[in-house]
């Protein structure tokens, strides 16, 4: 009778919360269903994840056998009876349990939950404790360790569903026009700041033109803008930037570090890669014709698996071969995982942020990412790779070198048929002109018949004899039929392209285990191909494939998967890739690691923004670019003010413009555009620029380590540079290229004494002072004035003041009078200086 009078009371006072806070009672209320669920996920979820879930959501080791990671423990309930009355919401034991009204009903056990949190739970329970079913899914103990993964993450940031923000209120009229700036400018004023003054015109063009294709801008483009004030002028530029075809190559480069792009497989030998170029050519050719992210996802993921198969989405695929590969493995078995590792690290890194393959060996570590959840990614690929088998590996050629026809099953049927077709009408000709060649050979002496059994001297023979051994009318007829022939054999079919592809073992693929410790001779359970439980996805269902088809269509899942609209991260991993490439680092700053141990975002409602912004506009990339561009955040200048550095000496906020060193690539490409040398030949097979025998004595063999271009070629853009993993091309390498054995989403950039010593002392750099110095006294004439003006504002993108044109006439005049060089000497070592002027390398 106490009991239950206690458990009245109780419920009174949940009710008499409820009343004068205004939540209406479950009677009451109207919510339909999703908006329920929508409560569920945003309001109680966190709660039990933070109080609850630890003791009553685990496998093993459940206390007082009351399970709450679904509906269903609930109504079940545990040693005391079910948790909720339905009938009487209000006399739930669970309700009870938490009130703390004597020492028999203390939960949770660590301290009584807020006046807040019990009212929402108690709405929560006068609702009918409504489970969203997503995370009934997701809250499946893992089954090795028994930790419940709803409890570990469900309600962390990056795995919310996507939703557009509320903009806040501020109080610039021209920083609500565009939302990014909206936001950015709320979250500085809650702080106290103020945004950095607007960008100087000059300063904004060299910003937008390296941004978007690694190249400055000529001082003709710089005058012109600089003189066009009219209000859509900065838009202008964007969009011929974004149609220029150097776009496609600038940001290609991006993508090639996150794919751990190269050419040859490392280890000691580091073979080739043969054809590897052709997927760079994709990505490049991807971004400039603006193809929507969600397809180009699609294609690398599962381009062989695709409705329409075309040449682009069969080498988009190479993305799965591109890794590091041991052409002699001490264990066959253990070198087929590692393979199928690097794919699965390198798509859910690149694709959705997470580090999936910190799970091979045992649950990850800090994410909510079980071990099983690692093999049931692996299982959509485990049909892959070239027809490997596990323990055959000298028998099968297991080699990620082998190359594929880039055709469509339809085009190698083509091919095939006129192959055929050419090869019959040959051998009928062959026919034909036999019982001639016979005739012919009869009249051979038994000497010269002997000397016939070379092909060469048996035709050289028959050409001597057959006017005597055949009618005229027979001869002409034997002569036209060989002329046929060799018209017909100099007819030859240019081969199928081929390319580094992937491909699969057949229909059927194999079963999947879970390699316990991950050893691959150490097989555990038994897994199917599945999405991380987290995220709250039921399993997959894999369409049944045609037993003679060539693919199981496991891959095509999961390319769908990822790049559906429902995945809340695929979006978000990229937009911040984006605005990473524009700020100089992301909303997340570990723009590969969405999870615990990486960085939170320092805008979190901007980078949802951005995100459904993203998808609304169809996937669009050069949207997105335009979009950030045209936002005030992105025209401040870098200046600095005190305040700023005092409150947020990083600029976590974006109150300023960070200002950056220029990439590796776009030091090399400014230089040779600088020079005049740049040549803008784009495709094809990748090229060798000239390296110093000292480099090359560091290979395992010198004289096979690096190839030979002509010169012309030498001069393209860094883009098309051979990527050898064992032999970094010095120039690039010094300057902070991507490690490629593996996914690189930021490079670091160092500033060490051997850059400096590069820049002064390399054969390349010294070669392009050469060539900068001809150009200027080919378009300044033999004035020092008028050649400091000219390599300043080549190289600057702006108008030198008249102190720095004296200091430099003044260098050009003593290395003349006191190092007693010639003036083009003099000239040289100015051009030279000019190269390595901090301003030159450096990006505002």
């Amino acid at each position: 009778m106490l009991r239950s009078l206690s458990i009245f009371r109780i419920g009174r006072l949940a009710g008499l919360c409820l009343a004068v806070l205004g939540v209406p009672s479950f009677a009451q209320s109207e919510a339909d269903d999703s908006q329920k669920l929508r409560f569920f996920d945003d309001e109680v979820l966190p709660i039990l994840e933070e109080h609850c879930l630890k003791c009553h959501g685990a496998e093993t080791k459940i206390k007082g056998g009351l399970r709450l990671t679904s509906r269903e423990g609930l109504l079940r309930g545990g040693d005391q009876g079910p948790a909720i009355d339905l009938k009487k919401p209000e006399a739930s034991l669970f309700l009870a349990m938490i009130s703390y009204r004597d020492d028999d009903h203390q939960m949770p056990p660590k301290g009584k939950l807020s006046p807040e949190k019990s009212v929402v739970l108690s709405r929560w329970i006068a609702m009918g404790a409504p489970y969203d079913p997503r995370r009934e899914l997701a809250a499946a103990p893992d089954e090795n360790s028994g930790r419940p993964i709803l409890a570990e993450g469900r309600s962390y940031w990056a795995f919310q569903p996507l939703k557009a923000p509320q903009l806040p209120e501020v109080n610039e009229v021209a920083w609500r026009k565009n939302p990014i700036d909206t936001l950015v400018l709320g979250k500085l004023s809650a702080n106290g700041l103020s945004p950095a003054s607007a960008a100087a015109r000059g300063t904004l063009i060299r910003r937008a033109y390296y941004d978007l294709v690694g190249l400055p801008p000529t001082p003709d483009e710089v005058r012109a803008f600089e003189a066009d004030e009219s209000p859509g002028a900065f838009e202008r530029v964007i969009d011929g930037l974004l149609a220029s075809p150097r776009y496609g190559e600038t940001w290609a480069r991006h993508w090639l570090d996150l794919v751990r792009y190269a050419e040859t497989n490392g280890y000691e030998r580091d073979g080739p890669k043969p054809e590897a170029w052709r997927y760079r050519d994709y990505v490049i050719g991807a971004f400039n014709s603006n193809k929507p992210y969600d397809q180009f996802v699609r294609e690398q993921i599962a381009g062989d698996e695709l409705d329409e198969v075309t040449f682009e989405s069969l080498v988009a695929t190479g993305f799965q071969r591109l890794g590091i590969w041991d052409d002699e493995p001490v264990d066959a078995d253990q070198a087929f995982y590692d393979s199928l590792d690097d794919v699965v690290a390198t798509t859910a890194q690149t694709f959705l942020g997470l580090t999936v393959n910190c799970a091979r060996c045992h649950d990850h570590k800090i994410d909510p990412i079980p071990q099983a959840d690692y093999y049931r990614m692996l299982a959509f690929f485990r049909n892959t790779f070239e027809n490997i088998k596990q323990g055959e590996f000298k028998k099968s050629a297991f080699t990620l070198n082998t190359t594929t026809p880039l055709a469509t099953p339809a085009e190698q049927e083509d091919y095939a048929r006129r192959k055929n077709e050419l090869k019959e009408r040959i051998e009928g000709l062959e026919a034909k002109i036999l019982p001639f060649e016979d005739t012919i050979v009869a009249t051979f002496s038994n000497p010269e018949k002997d000397d016939a059994k070379d092909e060469r001297t048996r035709r050289a023979l028959i050409e001597r004899k057959q006017e005597a051994a055949l009618s005229a009318e027979a001869l002409a007829e034997y002569l036209n039929l060989r002329r046929e022939l060799g018209d017909l054999k100099r007819v030859a079919l240019q081969p199928l392209p081929q390319g580094l592809v992937i491909r699969e073992n057949g229909a059927k693929a194999p079963e999947t285990f879970i390699l316990i410790r991950g050893s691959a001779h150490s097989p555990g359970d038994m897994v199917t191909p599945g999405f991380p439980q987290v995220l709250g996805f039921p399993d997959p269902e894999i369409p049944a494939q045609p037993e003679d088809g060539k693919s199981s269509g496991r891959r095509r899942v999961l390319a769908d998967w990822i790049a559906g609209r429902q995945n809340p991260l695929t979006a978000r991993v990229m937009v911040n890739r984006i605005w990473q490439h524009h700020f100089g680092r992301g909303i997340v700053r570990s723009s590969n690691n969405f999870g615990k141990l990486g960085d939170r975002p320092t805008h979190p409602e901007l980078l949802d923004w951005l995100a459904v912004e993203f998808m609304r506009t169809g996937w669009d990339m050069k949207a997105l670019h335009k979009q950030i561009m045209l936002s005030k955040t992105y025209q401040m200048s870098s200046q600095a003010n005190e305040a700023g550095l005092q409150k947020d000496p990083n600029n976590d906020l974006f109150w300023r413009f960070d200002m950056r060193r220029l990439r590796a690539e776009e030091i090399r490409d400014s230089v040779l555009f600088l020079t005049g040398n740049l040549n803008g030949k784009m495709g094809g097979p990748s090229i060798f620029t000239d390296v110093p025998k000292e480099v090359l004595q560091t290979a395992s063999q010198p004289d096979r380590a690096w190839g030979e271009s002509a010169p012309e070629e030498r001069n393209r853009r860094s883009v098309y540079v051979y990527v050898k993993r064992s032999l970094i091309e010095p120039v690039l390498g010094t300057f902070d290229l991507a490690d490629a054995d593996s996914p690189c989403a930021v490079r670091f950039s160092t500033t060490v004494p051997t850059q400096a010593l590069t820049m002064l002392n390399s054969r390349f750099f010294n070669q392009q002072a050469s060539a900068l110095a001809v150009r200027l006294q080919r378009e300044a004439g033999a004035s020092p004035e008028e050649q400091a003006l000219r390599a300043f504002s080549l190289a600057l993108s702006r108008e030198p003041t008249r102190a720095e044109v004296a200091t430099a006439v003044e260098m050009i005049d003593r290395l003349q009078s006191e190092a007693g060089i010639s003036a083009e000497k003099a000239l040289e070592r100015f051009c030279l200086l000019v190269i390595n002027l901090n301003e030159f390398v450096y990006l505002d």
